[in-house]
């Protein structure tokens, strides 16, 4: 096999042009005119002549200036150089060019930069610089100026502040906080220590935040008198010992012998082994631990075994039968506490419970507390095998942060705690927090990983590890700039965890705008490839600044709207989040293009070769690079299907199938709707934060919480320990909570209420007619004894009337029995009963005194029939009730007592009752403002409304999907689902920007434009998000879980919603030209030609005086490497029925070269020659042909003067080569396509495109034909289409006229240049084309304002 003629030249980081160094045979070409070093300052389009080089035409050209520095630049093709032209025999042959650079300019050693382009080209390093700057003084004043995060409680703040429940809630808080001795408010106006009262009476313990919202720990059974078993098991369990949940593993029964010793083994080898159990368990008189309350040994004790493993299956048999006997008992509630033992003081009741079953508690505490509520129940005591499902194992050790070394060490791997028998799937070791923080620490690596695969995508796709530490560094800075905002200027103290996860929501912002921008940095490279660095920022950053200015204001607008939350965590993550986005938005703008100028300048060119000729180099770089090769082989075959899938069939799909995706989408929008908020609907939490889900649903903490605690008897809460709803009416302190409502971690005040009188005598009738009335509600309930009096009124009446009601001494109150009192007689009769209560601490009357013994405040309390539930509909039933009968009692009080309220245990209400209203506001208000800001950032009323429908959308299905996955609305979901607009709007805004710069007017072929322009970047995106989405699933910790299933739904979903109903959306109705658009005065559209006079052009551009700046023009090859069904340049849209357009193939460009007054030619013929001599002598203007080579043959036709009389016949030249030097056409990035027309995957003509509103002038092929020859050809002109037996005339656009030839010289000035041009001047400019036997190309100037990209 012959070796390849052409070795690649690589680069391990970056992506450059990979050339064969030793690839070229012959000495080099040689020319008039030679290329400047890439490094100068001309570098790397300017070209100058070097000194001595022949320059015979200097004067009679307009186009060339007269200063002793201007220069007649060319560059020729870096790939297939070609000869330099020469004439032989009289035949002139041009070379073949593919970029051609005609400037004027005068070099200074330094320019002011004029634009923000020119400062980001010429300084990129100053840019970066003055960026990294801002990052160190941010950071440096964010961390000094106020506290480290503090991250050790990292479920504080997911409770809602700021409401009116929980107002009342936080002042109820600070007022039991702040009740008894020595404190602000005390029961009595006694404030000696020797008063009996304390805070604990004052409720029970079963509700209050500051005892964690935990039940009220109570004795479980009453000592009993059997005692070898107090003895063995040392006493009765206890909620507050640690809990362990056996299953079968095979899914059969446990009451089995095989099971019962697979309970035992394994607490006695995974537990008792463990170095610290010793020293946290409970001892018994001989200083052993004691056992455990399991299955195994309270068999042992009924069987009279010394230990579990001694049990035999006749043992399991007859305590079974005795549990068969005595489980009817237990059921019926006849079997209690109080029945246990020989004592002969028992209840009558307890005399239908036979003696075997309350001779011992174990028969009881077995049916109570080790067994589930289904053996042997009342439905299943009939089966004659019994089936046990679930059994409790209470080890003998305190729950708490102590047992957090013996679960890491020996419960925490599931096949440790498992055998062939038995396993264990529930824990309560009450270390759920500390294991939270454990496992946030070390779950940190899937978030890291998430963020490996998004920059590694980045890496992938742009080919540059220098681009994407970059990208990094940019977002990592932004983050630290928003932690400085949010502390030092908002004044924020509280640094909730969940603001974490900013760091990957903001990188998935970040991807789409790092390659959406490469993919138009290499659009813009690849239209003008000789172009410089300030003219390739300007035009890319003309279409990304918008983009990324609407998509960052939108998107920090969608995450601001969160901040309507009532949940501070929200809140806070709302504020910190919009922020970041908007700093990473102003950041963006200046880091990402600098990035970009520096390895394009610095880095791309640092490429060494790989082997030193087709056969040299060692082995290894042989083998590497073929590796190379055929990697590059891959990557094309990638490419090539990647143009397929994104430059034909995606547009041509969505288009043609425009009727399906609108139908298709909407119902899933509609369908997501119906799931989400109407049936089932996403479910509101159970359990509050602080004892919700936190791990995965497979955690044995979490399925103790959610399933096992509900299969044993003894977890329910009975009726007389604060089973019931309880009411608690508060006078004298206003419900208000002077605490920081973003801030968890601050406790409310009191503020005292300046009109609360309750002893006037109007005050005491109503107290009295309250109680009386509350008494006669339906809800009102049973008091049990003990509990807070709501009618201190009338108990201070009844101590009144008797004779001798002081214990403490005689006094005015005793034997008054009118009422009401004077009001002076009212409150010291109040502190004497509170007196003498507080003597013995039966009750609490309700009475808050101050530290001057002043009465201060009226705390009455009364139980409801309404049961504790974690149903939403019941409390709120509840709460709606006693609102009512409150608010109309009140309405009828004195003026002292007007301002009371009311308040119970609705922790839980309190968060479901926000969550079922919040969400559905907050995705308003934050779509509402998403719509707002594109309607600000585009002013087009129907490209804002179908972005706001695309993003509706994907929120809707986002909402059904997490129904479908069994969500519970709680507070990290609400939070996640509030954040899905922000991240749903880029993807959608990246084709609505697009849309709205298109420069065509038609609909289909701008929707067209956008699938082709920015699609490729977001589908790659869409992959890198789910990618990163999916690498943070398998967490322990429930945040990070949840975090990557809404990345990667709600990208995945967005991705859809945009490409195919937003554009199908705008294929039906989207705006055509000016349609929807709030127009301003002086506002220029893409779309936008011909509008504007040409003498009013001229007159407003004034007249430029002698020595001013000249212009710079590129002229790009108007023929493009494609396959021949491809042939872009003469492609026409056959969807928008218009020619297509390769006007932004020329560029202007400012220059520095003073012009000198051209000589104006003494005819038409020596106008045409100087034409024809500038063209032979200045190779930059030739360009080569969009049409393919047929042949030879020569073609005749002749040029028409003014008045369409025949002047010159013309031939083309028979000597032409047949087959000139081809050279080869620059690669554009993959999936790009700067062609002529917007639909050219979709249908592709091979007619030339005509522009019916030109004229049919003619003028010389003066490419094809020598100088020298012009005057001896003459033959008839043909008709219009036969110009060279080819097509018909090609027309270009340009955005600024160059050189015309049918002008004086004296109009040949820079000013006349910018005031031709308009659809009125009917004399084109001609340029020759390079091939002999093709037509030259005819150019006109409309004023049209393009997106600077073509079409």
């Amino acid at each position: 096999m012959a070796p390849e003629a052409s070795p690649e030249r690589s680069c391990s980081l970056h992506s450059c042009p990979l050339e064969d160094p030793s690839g070229s045979s012959g000495p080099a070409p040689t020319s008039t005119l030679q290329a400047l070093d890439p490094s100068g300052p001309l570098a790397p389009g300017h070209f100058a002549y070097p000194r001595g080089a022949p320059q015979e035409y200097q004067e009679g050209s307009s186009l060339l200036g007269t200063g002793a520095q201007a220069a007649l630049c060319s560059h020729s093709s870096n790939r297939s150089p070609s000869p330099a032209s020469s004439q032989h025999d009289g035949v002139w042959k041009p070379p073949s060019m593919q970029r051609h650079v005609v400037s004027v300019r005068q070099e200074r050693a330094f320019r002011m930069p004029k634009s923000f382009s020119q400062l980001i080209a010429e300084w990129p390093v100053a840019v970066l610089l003055v960026c990294l700057a801002v990052f160190l003084l941010c950071t440096l004043a964010g961390l000094l100026g106020s506290q480290l995060p503090d991250f050790s409680n990292p479920l504080l703040g997911f409770e809602p502040r700021d409401t009116d429940i929980g107002r009342k809630l936080e002042v109820w808080k600070a007022l039991q906080a702040l009740t008894g001795p020595k404190k602000l408010l005390s029961l009595s106006p006694d404030l000696e220590p020797n008063s009996s009262n304390s805070f604990g009476t004052l409720s029970p313990a079963a509700w209050g935040r500051a005892q964690d919202s935990l039940v009220r720990a109570r004795r479980m059974v009453e000592p009993v008198e059997d005692k070898r078993q107090d003895s063995f098991l040392c006493g009765a369990p206890e909620k507050s010992y640690a809990k362990l949940v056996f299953v079968s593993t095979s899914g059969g029964s446990l009451w089995n012998l095989n099971a019962i010793h697979s309970m035992c083994r394994i607490e006695q080898e995974q537990i008792r082994t463990h170095a610290h159990f010793g020293t946290l368990c409970q001892r018994t008189a001989t200083n052993e631990c004691c056992p455990s309350w399991s299955l195994g040994n309270y068999l042992a004790v009924l069987s009279n075994r010394s230990s579990c493993l001694d049990t035999t299956p006749g043992d399991a048999a007859r305590v079974l039968a005795l549990l068969r006997a005595c489980a009817p008992y237990y059921h019926r509630g006849v079997l209690v506490p109080s029945c246990l033992g020989s004592g002969q003081d028992k209840s009558p009741h307890c005399a239908q419970v036979p003696t075997k079953c309350s001779r011992s508690s174990a028969i009881y505490q077995l049916l109570h507390f080790m067994l589930d509520r289904d053996f042997l129940s009342p439905q299943t005591a009939d089966y004659q095998v019994p089936s046990l499902k679930f059994s409790l194992l209470f080890l003998p050790t305190l729950k708490g942060a102590s047992m957090m070394d013996i679960y890491l060490d020996g419960l925490a791997e599931p096949q440790l705690v498992s055998d062939n028998y038995t396993s264990i799937s529930g824990m309560d070791l009450g270390i759920k927090q500390e294991l939270l923080k454990h496992y946030l620490a070390l779950d940190t690596m899937y978030p890291l990983l998430a963020l490996a695969a998004i920059f590694f995508s980045i890496t992938l796709y742009l080919r540059s590890l220098f681009i994407t530490v970059m990208v990094l560094v940019g977002v990592l800075g932004s983050l630290l700039v928003a932690f400085f905002l949010y502390h030092v200027a908002f004044r924020m103290a509280y640094f909730p965890f969940v603001n974490l996860a900013a760091v990957v929501l903001l990188s998935s912002v970040c991807v789409n705008h790092t390659l959406i921008f490469f993919d138009l940095w290499r659009l813009s490279k690849s239209q003008v490839p000789s172009g410089g660095l300030a003219q390739r920022v300007a035009r890319t950053m003309h279409h990304f600044g918008y983009l990324v200015l609407v998509s960052g204001l939108t998107t920090g607008a969608a995450f601001y709207g969160s901040y309507l939350s009532r949940l501070p965590t929200v809140r806070c993550f709302a504020l910190f989040m919009g922020t970041a986005v908007l700093v990473h938005m102003a950041i963006t703008l200046a880091w990402l293009p600098a990035s970009a100028v520096l390895q394009e300048r610095y880095l791309a060119r640092g490429c060494v070769p790989l082997a030193q000729g087709p056969r040299g180099g060692s082995d290894p770089w042989r083998l590497l690079l073929a590796v190379h090769r055929r990697l590059r082989g891959f990557r094309r075959a990638a490419a090539i299907l990647s143009r397929l899938l994104f430059q034909r069939l995606l547009p041509c799909g969505v288009i043609k199938f425009r009727y399906i995706w609108i139908c298709w989408f909407a119902a899933l929008a509609a369908g997501g709707a119906y799931i989400g908020g109407v049936s089932p609907r996403l479910q509101l939490p159970i359990l509050l934060p602080a004892g919700g889900q936190v791990f995965r649903p497979s955690h044995p903490f979490e399925r103790f919480d959610a399933e096992y605690r509900q299969q044993f008897l003894f977890e329910q809460l009975p009726a007389d320990e604060g089973g019931q709803l309880p009411v608690v009416l508060v006078w004298g302190v206003l419900p208000v909570d002077t605490s920081d409502p973003l801030d968890p971690r601050s406790n409310s005040s009191l503020v005292s209420d300046p009109d609360f009188m309750p002893s006037s005598p109007e005050a005491q009738q109503w107290l009295l007619s309250l109680c009386h009335g509350a008494r006669n509600q339906s809800f009102f309930g049973s008091q049990p004894q003990g509990w807070p009096t709501l009618c201190f009124v009338e108990a201070l009446q009844q101590w009144m009337e008797r004779p001798a009601c002081a214990r403490i001494g005689p006094d005015l109150c005793c034997g008054q029995p009118d009422f009401p009192w004077a009001p002076e007689l009212f409150l010291h009769c109040l502190k004497m009963m509170a007196l003498e209560q507080g003597l013995d601490g039966t009750r609490d009357l309700g009475l808050r005194f101050n530290a001057h013994g002043n009465l201060a405040a009226l705390v009455l309390q009364f139980q409801t029939n309404f049961p504790y539930s974690p149903d939403y509909g019941q409390v709120h039933h509840f709460y709606t009730e006693v609102s009512r009968w409150l608010a109309s009692e009140l309405g009828r009080a004195p003026p002292g007592l007007r301002r009371g309220w009311f308040t119970s245990h609705l922790e839980l209400y309190s968060l479901q009752h926000s969550l079922s209203t919040e969400p559905a506001v907050v995705l308003g208000l934050a779509l509402a403002l998403a719509f707002a800001t594109l309607l600000l950032g585009t002013w087009n009323v129907p490209l804002s409304l179908f972005s706001v429908a695309a993003v509706a959308g994907t929120v809707l299905l986002t909402a059904g999907l997490l129904v479908l996955l069994e969500w519970q609305l709680n507070t990290a979901e609400a939070l996640f689902l509030s954040a899905s607009v922000g991240l749903s709007v880029d993807f959608t805004i990246n084709y609505c920007i697009s849309y709205h710069l298109c420069p065509h007017p038609d609909r289909l072929s701008r929707v067209a434009f956008s699938l082709r322009q920015t699609s490729r970047a977001t589908a790659v995106g869409t992959a890198a998000l789910f990618a990163s989405g999916v690498l943070m699933l398998p967490a322990t910790v429930l945040l990070y879980r949840k975090l990557g299933i809404i990345l990667m739904m709600v990208k995945f979903v967005s991705c859809g919603f945009a490409s195919f109903f937003f554009q199908s959306l705008c294929c039906f109705f989207g705006p055509e030209k000016n349609c929807g658009q709030i127009l301003w005065p002086c506002a220029h559209l893409p779309w936008d030609a011909g509008t504007e006079d040409p003498e009013e052009e001229k007159a407003r551009s004034g007249p430029v005086a002698p020595g001013s700046c000249s212009e710079h023009y590129e002229l790009q090859p108007l023929a493009r490497h494609r396959s021949p069904s491809f042939d872009t340049s003469t492609a026409t849209s056959k969807l928008s029925h218009r020619p297509s357009v390769l006007s932004e193939d020329l560029q202007l460009h400012d220059g520095n070269c003073c012009a000198r007054p051209p000589v104006a030619p003494s005819s038409p013929k020596d106008l045409l020659l100087d034409h024809q001599a500038v063209f032979s002598q200045c190779p930059a203007l030739q360009t080569s042909s969009p049409y393919k080579q047929a042949g030879p043959s020569p073609k005749t036709w002749v040029r028409q003067n003014s008045q369409g009389q025949e002047d010159e016949p013309l031939q083309a030249s028979p000597e032409a080569p047949a087959h000139s030097p081809k050279p080869k056409a620059e690669e554009l990035p993959d999936g790009l396509c700067p062609s002529a027309s917007t639909l050219e995957g979709l249908s592709i003509s091979d007619d030339t495109s005509l522009s019916t509103s030109e004229p049919s002038t003619r003028v010389p092929d003066s490419m094809g034909t020598s100088p020298e020859n012009l005057d001896d050809i003459r033959k008839p002109a043909p008709e219009l289409g036969q110009l060279n037996g080819k097509r018909d005339t090609l027309w270009l656009a340009l955005k600024e006229t160059v050189y015309d030839p049918t002008l004086p010289n004296s109009h040949q000035s820079t000013s006349s240049w910018k005031g031709r041009g308009g659809p009125g001047d009917g004399s084109p400019v001609v340029l020759p084309n390079s091939q002999p036997d093709l037509p030259d190309v005819w150019l006109r100037r409309p004023s049209t304002h393009t997106s600077g990209y073509s079409s």
